[in-house]
């Protein structure tokens, strides 16, 4: 097929503060979100793909249809504040993804 790449339905890059810890709280129900932790553990285990690391933010944002050079400075500020980011897949309507998302732990970047 030719022509532009469709984007995902329903995929959205998000960043998780401390991911590895923050993964193990929701687990635990150790953290306290604004929404159930189920909602946030469903998104999580939803992904397709993550970075933490500097070098891999280009490959990163080419698989999921971003330039680079558009998203660089902003993404990489977010990874060197101690956020991973992740391609997950988020279908409910309410609440939205950009309310739920919207603390200091889990930050709603931008749809796929």
């Amino acid at each position: 097929m030719f022509g532009k790449k469709k984007g995902m339905k329903d995929r959205y890059i998000i960043a998780v503060k401390d991911y590895e810890a923050t993964v193990e709280k929701l687990k635990n129900g150790e953290l306290s979100l604004p929404y159930p932790r189920e909602i946030y553990l469903k998104m999580i285990e939803s992904q397709s793909s993550r970075t933490n690391d500097l070098k891999e933010l280009k490959k990163f944002a080419r698989e999921n249809g971003k330039r680079a050079s558009e998203v660089k400075h902003y993404w990489e500020g977010l990874i060197v504040d101690g956020y991973t980011l992740l391609n997950v897949e988020y279908t409910e309507v309410i609440p939205s993804i950009d309310h739920v998302c919207n603390n200091n732990t889990v930050k709603f970047i931008c749809a796929c």
